[in-house]
């Protein structure tokens, strides 16, 4: 009869230990409402809600899971529901640099797996003024994620979807009316995304492992896009200025793509399939259009646009190829194409209205054109291998046609005005 006591006694204990939960509700306000669901063993929910017309659901299965949700204001919903092992979501609804009420945001995580952590924070601008009618959405499945979403300002709406394991997701928006959406499915990826002004919209989705994408835009109406399906692939994306847009597609293994505008209504748009290609764009300048795509492996492209209204494209389809484009003027065009392997394209131009459209096809042909001053046109075509031209033309309405075919040809034209 003691040994029977003694293993009611063991079992009560291992029972008790098992419901350690620990949940704190603290309303101020009417109309506001908690549900909280734990199942599991030291699951702790802390809900804090001053206002009116809050509503706020926790539902936690599994073991040592926490969480803490705070909002103020009136009309404030969040949602958290964590399943595994030591996830911790944190969702923050008030108060900012400022001391005004924020009203109508609304918050959701979901984690599933273990040692996730998340993080939303949607209060008021620098200036005191409220934070109202913001959307944060969270979903992460796997293990060792982690995701956090800060807003600042009205009407913003950050999204994030982790699916797998070590990847790392981080939103910071400032301003109004500006949309983040991130989604990576895989390992290790990695994501940063920053908006500061109004109107602005960024978009990235990773679909593989140890991808990294980095968006910084400030201003309004700015546009950044960014796909990238394989593993390794790099894409980075600052724009400052107003109504810019940027997007670059990568599928394949190891691509980097760097674009930079400064200005207002750029376009630069990067389309990279294959491996190991390499994209560099910067534009300074209002109006500027830049346009990459490079197909095959250990292409390198580098466009730099210095002005208004100037016009870049390169197409680069093969292996090894190797293309340069400066501009430094206002209405500027580059063209340049590369079929094949190893060759090498550099177009320099200095002055307005010049235009410069480089062809090559076959292998290891090298093309160098600068034409300095305004109206100067150039053609090269190169079609075969080991072909050498070179283009300088100074001053004004210069033009050059230049056409080999075959096997190491070589060509200089000079033309010059003072």
């Amino acid at each position: 009869m003691k040994n029977l006591l003694s293993a009611f006694a063991i079992l009560f204990s291992v029972a008790a230990f098992a419901q350690s939960n620990s949940s704190v509700v603290t309303q101020t306000g009417s109309g506001n409402g908690s549900a909280v669901n734990q199942t599991g063993f030291m699951n702790n929910s802390t809900v804090d809600q001053v206002g009116d017309d809050n509503t706020s659901a926790v539902d936690q299965t599994g073991s040592m899971n926490q969480n803490d949700t705070d909002q103020l204001g009136n009309n404030n919903d969040s949602d958290v529901d964590q399943i595994g092992d030591s996830n911790q979501a944190n969702t923050y609804q008030g108060f900012g640099a400022g001391a005004s009420i924020n009203d109508d945001n609304d918050s959701n995580i979901y984690q599933e797996g273990s040692s996730n952590t998340a993080n939303v924070n949607q209060f008021g601008d620098a200036d005191g003024a409220g934070s109202d009618g913001n959307f944060a959405w969270i979903r992460q499945e796997g293990n060792d994620n982690s995701s956090d979403i800060t807003q600042e300002g009205d009407v913003n709406d950050g999204r994030n979807r982790q699916i797998g394991d070590n990847n790392d997701s981080d939103i910071l928006q400032q301003g109004d009316f500006n949309y983040a959406g991130s989604d990576q499915q895989g390992n290790g990826n990695d994501n940063d995304q920053t908006q500061v002004g109004d109107d602005n919209t960024a978009e990235n989705e990773q679909f593989g492992d140890s991808n990294t994408n980095q968006m910084t835009q400030t201003g309004n109406m700015n546009y950044a896009g960014a796909g990238q399906y394989g593993n390794g692939n790099i894409s980075v994306i600052t724009q400052t200025g107003d109504n810019n847009g940027a997007l670059t597609i990568q599928d394949g293994d190891s691509n980097g793509s760097l674009v930079s505008q400064t200005g207002d209504d750029n376009v630069s748009i990067v389309y990279q399939i294959g491996t190991a290609n390499g994209s560099l764009v910067n534009q300074i300048g209002d109006d500027n259009e830049s346009y990459v795509e490079q197909l095959g492996n250990n292409n390198t492209s580098g466009v730099a646009q210095l002005g208004d209204e100037n016009y870049s494209s390169v197409a680069q389809d093969g292996l090894l190829n190797n293309s340069s484009v400066f501009q430094d003027g206002d209405r500027n065009e580059s063209i340049v194409q590369q079929i094949g392997m190893g060759n090498f394209s550099d177009v320099k131009q200095f002055g307005d209205d010049n235009f410069s459209d480089v062809y090559q096809e076959g292998n290891t042909n090298v093309s160098g054109v600068i034409q300095t001053g305004d109206l100067n046109e150039s053609v090269v075509s190169q079609i075969g291998n080991s072909n050498s031209s070179t283009v300088l033309q100074t001053g004004f309405n210069h033009m050059s046609v230049v056409n080999q075919v075959g096997n190491g040809n070589s060509s200089t034209v000079v033309q010059s005005d003072l």
